[in-house]
């Protein structure tokens, strides 16, 4: 069938346009539209196609008894790591990307000390967090007082300090 549409592909013919044109122009823009004083500038690659593909620990579509619905994902961690906050931020992007709901995020961390990684990103267009929970702090009895003998187990990663 024939593409009648004559708008079609004017995107590109712009797309192509600016960007032959753009060592002349991003100069003004740079400076002018966005005012920004340069000093330095460095050229990067343009290309920052990058595929994940990601498998969260858990991942689940609640319905609360209020009716809010929302996403749930909760990463089980046993090492502080670096690279966790724009790990965890990639899976809220895609999550509510994918599904178009709200997410909620938690990591439990499964060891004693709490780790010295980053939990938010804070910058002028970008504000994301997760909430850190530590099983240590956890209160033993929550899982010792279960019927299912592999929640039980978990009371011997949590805090037996209130006995």
């Amino acid at each position: 069938m024939p593409d009648n549409n004559p708008n079609r592909g004017q995107g590109n013919q712009y797309d192509k346009i600016l960007k032959e044109n753009l060592e002349v122009t991003l100069p003004v823009i740079i400076r002018e539209v966005l005012g920004i004083e340069v000093a330095e500038i460095e050229e990067l690659p343009d290309d920052i196609q990058h595929t994940k593909e990601r498998k969260p620990d858990v991942l689940k579509k609640i319905t609360t008894v209020n009716g809010e619905t929302f996403i749930l994902q909760i990463e089980f961690q046993v090492k502080s790591e670096e690279e966790l906050v724009y790990r965890m931020a990639e899976y809220s992007i895609m999550l509510m990307r994918k599904y178009k709901l709200p997410v909620r995020q938690y990591v439990i961390f499964l060891r004693k000390r709490r780790p010295s990684m980053a939990v938010s990103i804070d910058t002028e267009h970008l504000k994301f967090s997760y909430p850190l929970l530590l099983i240590s702090e956890m209160n033993y009895r929550l899982f010792l007082n279960s019927e299912n003998p592999e929640v039980k187990m978990l009371a011997i990663l949590a805090d037996f300090a209130n006995t």
